[in-house]
């Protein structure tokens, strides 16, 4: 692929979800800059942020701003005047927290997770996500004060693209290194060097710990955590221990761990994932049957077991997989493996073709 010169830019801000998101793009730098592509990094509107071919608008340097929603779109409607083309980057946690009111000024909305079916999205659901929508009316919970988006407008929906999703993150790195860095105004960040570390060995022979889940239920509000709830009283019931601990403590246990389970929370995934491929466990979530994301590294039977989302059959999957060693061995390894392979030469080349797709 060849494309005549573009010069990229990304305001941003120094959040960890922003950093993990970025990542592959600052992996990328000289592989992209030999595809023409020269990309440059702002956490502040400045004349320089709009020299430029594409510029793209991080959600998170907006989020918060949006207590003056007028403010928001009038300031959106500013810089729109002065890019050639501007792109919105939702990098929101979940498939049904959006920002489609910035839909009529941007030239295109990209999203790490979409619902399946985007005509969903012309539906208003309780707590601003589907499944929070799903738990509100089937154990009809009492109402709670929760996030609200507005519905896409059907004109709008042409816009919509699914980005990547947050794999491409830098978890293999050292995690005082990661706290540092995300930290850095990203003025410095872009002259550091970045690289990939994918070296843990999901092979251990033995795991002595058979089930694991490390994560807290207090959300600010009973629907968006109630998912939680019902599987930390579940764990707790076989005595497993919930509670949280170091972060390298936490990752000794996945090296040691048969089942990782990774509930939804704000979103429908999470850095635990890709932990959970990372250290060789098997992952255990809820069905992501509903959503698409790239890369489509969810793959049910092959590289995680999901349950339903009533948990009906959660302690019989858990059951069954402890009793099936071999299986459980086949999934995490397939898993660990389709993940390693994604920071290989040639899937970052892919990563490269599909960002200047997106953009262009």
């Amino acid at each position: 692929m060849f494309v005549d010169q573009m010069r990229v830019h990304i305001l941003s801000t120094s959040n960890y979800i922003s950093y993990f998101f970025f990542y592959p793009l600052l992996v990328n730098k000289r592989r992209l800059a030999e595809l023409n592509i020269y990309v440059n990094y702002y956490d502040n509107l400045s004349d320089k942020l709009y020299d430029c071919d594409v510029l793209l608008l991080d959600s998170k340097h907006f989020s918060t701003l949006w207590g003056n929603r007028d403010y928001v779109l009038s300031l959106l409607q500013e810089i729109k005047y002065k890019c050639r083309k501007l792109i919105w980057l939702d990098s929101t946690a979940s498939t049904g927290s959006t920002h489609f009111q910035v839909l009529p000024i941007v030239d295109k909305y990209l999203k790490k997770q979409l619902l399946k079916d985007l005509s969903l999205y012309t539906r208003v659901f309780y707590g601003a996500r589907i499944y929070t929508d799903y738990y509100k009316n089937h154990y009809n919970l009492p109402n709670e004060e929760v996030a609200q988006v507005d519905p896409i407008d059907k004109k709008y929906i042409n816009k919509l693209y699914l980005s990547w999703n947050l794999v491409f993150g830098p978890y293999s790195v050292n995690k005082r290194i990661t706290n540092l860095v995300k930290l850095t105004p990203w003025f410095l960040k872009k002259r550091l060097n970045f690289t990939y570390q994918v070296a843990r060995n999901p092979t251990k022979a033995e795991r002595s710990n058979p089930v694991c889940f490390r994560g807290s239920d207090k959300y600010t509000n009973k629907v968006l955590a109630f998912q939680r709830i019902k599987i930390i009283e579940m764990l707790r019931n076989r005595g497993v221990d919930t509670t949280s601990v170091k972060f390298k403590d936490y990752i000794n246990e996945l090296e040691n761990t048969k089942i990782a389970i990774s509930p939804f929370g704000a979103g429908e995934l999470c850095y635990r994932d890709f932990e959970i491929f990372l250290t060789g466990a098997l992952l255990l979530k809820p069905s992501l049957d509903h959503l698409v994301t790239w890369p489509d590294i969810f793959i049910e039977g092959k590289t995680y077991v999901s349950t339903k989302w009533d948990l009906s059959d959660f302690e019989e999957k858990v059951n069954c997989l402890l009793q099936n060693d071999d299986l459980v061995k086949q999934i995490s390894l397939e898993a660990h493996e389709r993940y390693v392979s994604l920071f290989k030469d040639k899937a970052q080349e892919d990563f490269c073709y599909r960002f200047i797709e997106l953009i262009s």
